[in-house]
Order: C-alpha cells, then structure tokens, then sequence
C-alpha cells in the first residue's frame, strides 16, 4: 500500500514536471504578433500604353498595354504565349507604404502570363494573372523625369530597390499581405535587394504633341552590371527597339501626383514641416498622431490664421468620435475665411463637415443651416444633405 501511494506520488510530481516544462517551452517559442507595414490604396494608376517594337523585318508594330515580340515570324503565330510579347500590362499602380517611419513607393504592374499544361506539345494553356512589385524611396519618383530633360533625350534612373518580387496567379484578398510580408522580412534580414530596376524615359514632341516613351529594366544589383546601362554608348540606344509610349500629360499624372513628403524623417521644425507630415499622417489615417503635428504647427505659427490647419484638426477629432473638440476647430476654420478666391471651395467643405458635426450631436437646425450654406458655394454632398435631412 505504502509503495503504491510512493509510487503515485512520483508519478503526480513528474507530471507537474513535465507540465511547467511544457509551458516554460510554450511560452519560449510563442512569438509576438508582428505588425506588418501598412499598403495603402492605389495612388494614381497608369491604365493604356501603346507598346512598340522594331521587327527583325524592319517593321515597327505596335499593340495595346503590350510589347511584341522582335521576331516577326512568331508574332504572326496564334501561340497564347507568344500573343503575351516580351512584355505586358493590364494596369499599373504607385501605392505608398510606410517602413520604420520612412516613405516608400510600391509599383504594381499587373500583368497576364500563362503556361501550357503539355508544354512540349504547346498544348492545353492555361491563362493566369501576375503581379511584379518593386519597392523602393518615394523621392525617387521626383527623379524619373526632369522638367529639364529635352524631346529626343533619354534619361535613366535607376530606382535603387528596397524589394522586388513576382506573385504568380494572385489572389485579389491575400497578394498585398503577401507583399507586406517580404518588405517586413527585407527589413528584418538587411540584405540589399539582388535584383533592381533601371526606369528609361524619353519625352518627344510628335504632330504638336507630347508623348513619353519609357521601358523598365530589371538588372542584377551590381554596379559593375547597372552601371553599364548609364555609359554614353549605350543609353541612347535604350528606347532604340522596343518601348512604351503614352501621352505626356498620362505620365506625368502617373509619377508626379504621387504626394511626396521629404520631411517625414527628419525631426520637424517650422510650421511648414509639421503641416505637410500632418497631412501626411492624415491621409494614412493616423489621426492622432495627425492632429498632435497641426497642434504644432499651430503653435509655431503666432498671430497668424490658417484655416486648413484648423479644418484638418476638426477631420481628425471627428474621424477620432471626439465630436465636441471637432466642432471647436471647425468653429475656428470656419472664423477664420480665406481672402485667396482659390481656398474658398475648401473653405465652404469645411462648412458641409461642421454641418455632419451639428448633425451628430442632435443640432439639426444648425446643421441645415451649415449644409445650405455649403451648398451656396458648389457643394454636392452639402444639397444631397439638405434634401434627406433638412425638408
């Protein structure tokens, strides 16, 4: 009897043990929950081009968001893989993401791709939708096409590559988060990237208009090997061939309204700077941290009025639900009119989103009053307002 009470007794001290040894264990492999960076929603999109190429013929031909291919022989084929060309687009992206508090760019190209399920008898092809991403500095998209550059010229930037990748058959719910993870792994590792991407553009004046021809050019990370690129024998032959072409305007719209804020890094200092990463946080849905920059801002700038940082600090306390101090600086947006006939559509917004404010906190008289005003000055939403709520 004694030895099996002594045998019991080992056994239950063992699996009390053993138990705190496996949770001791649990919690030395539990990993915490890794924030990924944030991809925002499309910028701008770049949606047609015309793609040309010079045949081994001698021919140029050209076809819509596509490259063809240089061998004349194999364009005239019904090949599902060759109709793809060297290169191809369905639509192109600049999205914004935030590392370690830097901006950075993404482009998205997405493009069609397929493979031949009996590829020796180019048999049975299967058609599938791609995606190439590459991440890299967002001041690098000031760089692609100086205002300087002359028609007939081509200049090369080489958009030095935080990441770049391919997602083969993508799916629309998971392709982002997938992305998100290889910048945070990027990030994680600090290896330089071993690929990056060359962007050659070219403006040209034709007919008495203004076109740009571009092509991307994906190189191994080595200067030894990019650098031949940029040599005077060899960038003005980049565009001789095979290229892209859109309208200026297109391009410019693409690369250039891409919001850049140089002063996200560095430590803030006059009202201008807090302003613009105000902003900044603002569109990235950051309202606290937006609304402590326009406090800044505000204070840094002393017996002045400006009303944008007012109307921004009541956007961010009513995306926050903090009703009352949103309507105290829409108040103070509101006081404070613009004398530049250019901020007045601003201005009379300002009047529709106090008008929400009043709405919320049971002012319906006052908020009609705000939406009939707005409406005066050409705000839509304001007259929808006023038609649903105020009779």
């Amino acid at each position: 009897m004694i030895k099996n009470v002594l045998q019991i007794l080992l056994f239950s001290i063992f699996f009390a043990a053993s138990y705190n040894t496996f949770k001791l264990e649990a919690q030395i492999i539990e990993r915490k929950e890794v924030n990924l960076p944030e991809i925002s929603q499309p910028i701008t999109k770049l949606k047609k081009a015309i793609g040309w190429t010079l045949q081994d013929n001698g021919q140029w031909i050209s076809c819509n968001n596509c490259i063809p291919n240089t061998n004349a022989d194999i364009n005239k084929t019904n090949d599902p893989e060759n109709k793809l060309g060297k290169h191809n687009f369905t639509e192109m992206q600049l999205r914004e993401v935030l590392i370690q508090g830097e901006q950075y760019a993404i482009l998205l190209v997405f493009r069609r791709n397929g493979y031949f399920k009996f590829e020796t008898l180019r048999d049975e092809w299967n058609s599938r939708n791609d995606v190439d991403f590459y991440v890299f500095k967002a001041t690098k998209l000031k760089q692609i096409l100086p205002d300087t550059l002359p028609s007939g010229k081509i200049w090369l930037t080489n958009m030095d590559v935080f990441c770049m990748g391919k997602i083969e058959g993508f799916d629309q719910k998971t392709y982002l988060q997938k992305i998100a993870n290889q910048i945070q792994r990027q990030y994680v590792l600090k290896y330089p990237s071993t690929f990056t991407l060359l962007f050659a553009v070219m403006p040209l004046n034709l007919k008495n208009e203004k076109f740009v021809r571009f092509r991307l050019i994906e190189v191994f990370n080595k200067e030894y090997i990019y650098s031949q690129y940029f040599l005077n024998d060899y960038l003005p032959h980049l565009l001789d061939k095979f290229y892209y072409e859109v309208p200026y305007g297109n391009f410019i719209e693409f690369v250039r309204i891409f919001p850049v804020y140089e002063d996200l890094i560095a430590q803030p200092k006059s009202f201008n700077e807090y302003y613009k990463r105000g902003v900044a946080l603002f569109k990235r849905k950051e309202y606290a941290s937006a609304a402590a920059d326009f406090h800044h801002a505000i204070d840094l700038f002393p017996g002045q009025s400006f009303f944008l940082a007012y109307a921004y600090l009541g956007n961010c306390y009513y995306n926050m639900e903090m009703l009352d101090e949103a309507l105290m600086f829409f108040n103070l947006a509101i006081d404070n009119k613009p004398e530049q006939a250019e901020y007045i559509y601003d201005w009379a917004r300002v009047l529709y989103n106090r008008g929400l404010v009043n709405y919320k906190l049971k002012n319906r008289n006052l908020a009609c009053d705000d939406w009939n005003k707005a409406s005066i000055y050409g705000i839509s939403e304001a007259q929808k307002m006023l038609k649903k709520h105020c009779k």
